[in-house]
């Protein structure tokens, strides 16, 4: 079954996270993202970027989807995901999560989610058994896209009023942690695992997952603390060199990673296959799942549409829809996102190109900017590697 409030209805003002009034105190410049207020950036964005890459940086993540699976026991919850997604989920047990996505009949994305098998806790029994996040544009349309596939006998719950999420990333966000006061100390989950702690006496989910390239975790605990968490961690983590991190300084650092954006590098016309994500499509697994026949025919066929990671050799930074040529200035394909890395402190971008075969790090291709046809190499994924 479904809670009648668990869909969320259509908004004409912009939603706030339960962190907006500490957006607000220190300063941030808020802008629509998604639907939601959210903040660009509370200061320099460089400097933002480099405390990630430095120290480490906080963001608000409360506006991605939560939503929670629960019934009388996990395996029809595993059963009911596992069709819809092209990872498999037999390999998850509690504690363990998988990033994959969800997929229309032609292969196309949905949306990219992670999709975690909860362990048992003492403070968020109400989350059930199984926990999906998602993105924050997308969260209404994969809450009906899930409830149209999903069994009466088990219950989703749209959680984002109950919870709030926060990301902590950087090669100091275990000295963040530690100086706040985390119970027990040691030690902290794996890659792509979840458990549960107390932080500064306040209960927390960590996850160690994040979207930055960097190491990290991210803080789900009930909304009644998120305030406190962000500000204790700001205040009592200042020797580490802790900043808060707006969505300006996120995009530059997802993009040196070469992370995937929904609504750019992902669509729903695009496959997990095109984006380069086939390390998450797991084909030879017995499930079937929406998207399977296709995916399946697109492997045997080949790829006509490949992702590129481009490094421009001049000081002209591409930007979305900007067109990539070959080296003769034949169209191939489009850039989806691109910027100054301010890591490497060259221009880069991320797109598709149309080609039998991808080309392989070192090849040159032209970027249109601005009206003139640059030169850019192509480069291996990620851009940049901690």
């Amino acid at each position: 079954m479904i809670h009648n409030q668990g869909i969320m209805a259509a908004q004409t003002m912009l939603l706030k996270t339960p962190l907006n009034p500490n957006h607000q105190a220190h300063g941030a410049k808020l802008v629509e993202f998604g639907g939601w207020e959210m903040p660009l950036q509370f200061g320099k964005v460089l400097d933002e970027h480099h405390a990630v890459r430095k120290a480490c940086g906080l963001f608000d993540i409360c506006h991605m989807g939560l939503l929670s699976f629960s019934a009388a026991s996990e395996m029809p919850i595993r059963a009911a995901l596992n069709a819809l997604v092209p990872q498999d989920l037999e390999k998850l047990y509690p504690g363990k999560a998988v990033y994959t996505q969800l997929l229309n009949e032609q292969g196309g994305i949905l949306d990219d989610i992670i999709v975690y098998q909860l362990p048992p806790t003492q403070h968020f029994s109400q989350l059930g058994q199984f926990l999906i996040i998602c993105n924050a544009a997308n969260s209404t349309k994969v809450q009906h896209w899930i409830k149209s596939h999903l069994p009466q006998n088990i219950e989703m719950r749209y959680q984002n009023g109950a919870f709030g999420l926060i990301a902590l990333q950087g090669p100091a966000f275990q000295d963040a942690l530690q100086q706040v006061g985390l119970e027990p100390s040691a030690p902290l989950p794996k890659r792509f695992h979840i458990a549960e702690y107390s932080l500064a006496g306040m209960p927390v989910l960590l996850s160690r997952t994040g979207y930055t390239g960097e190491d990290g975790v991210e803080i789900l605990t009930p909304v009644q603390y998120a305030g406190n968490v962000w500000e204790t961690l700001l205040s009592q983590g200042q020797s580490t060199g802790i900043k808060p991190i707006g969505l300006a300084a996120r995009d530059t650092l997802r993009l040196e990673a070469a992370y995937p954006l929904h609504g750019a590098e992902l669509t729903e016309t695009i496959t997990p296959l095109e984006a380069g994500l086939d390390w998450s499509v797991k084909l030879g697994q017995d499930a079937d799942f929406i998207g399977k026949a296709a995916l399946l025919k697109q492997q045997q066929a080949g790829l006509e549409k490949h992702f590129v990671c481009l490094e421009v050799l001049k000081n002209s930074i591409p930007r979305h829809h900007d067109p990539i040529f070959d080296a003769q200035g034949e169209p191939l394909g489009e850039i989806t996102s691109g910027s100054i890395s301010p890591t490497l402190g060259k221009p880069i971008g991320v797109g598709y190109i149309t080609t039998d075969q991808p080309p392989a790090p070192g090849s040159r291709l032209l970027v249109g900017i601005r009206g003139n046809k640059v030169e850019a190499q192509v480069v291996a994924r990620p851009f940049y590697r901690k």
